[in-house]
């Protein structure tokens, strides 16, 4: 099961870069998780079908401590993110058009 932490990697992911793979440090720059604790979630939530990683086997500075190098937002993890903040609107007695407006 998600919790609100995993919501934001979603979101962060999303925020950095909605189509293509990218750097999970990159990805933690918007979160500003702990590298390790930032690895095993995604590890879950590549279990669970939201995400998409890339594993290597050499270190650099663009690299998690587990050696994840990439990581990607699969069309399943977009939709859940989608539902999230539906529901997170919903909850607040808001619509999605209200959320738009200034």
């Amino acid at each position: 099961m998600m919790d609100e932490i995993d919501v934001k990697i979603l979101a962060a992911v999303n925020k950095v870069s909605p189509k293509l793979f990218v750097s999970p440090v990159k990805v933690n720059e918007v979160l500003r998780l702990n590298e390790t604790e930032l690895g095993d979630r995604l590890m879950l939530l590549k279990k669970s079908g939201h995400v998409d990683i890339i594993t290597g086997e050499y270190s650099s500075s663009l690299t998690l401590p587990n050696l994840i190098t990439k990581v990607y937002l699969t069309d399943f993890g977009r939709q859940r993110l989608k539902e999230t903040r539906k529901s997170l609107l919903n909850n607040l007695g808001l619509s999605c058009k209200d959320a738009r407006q200034p």
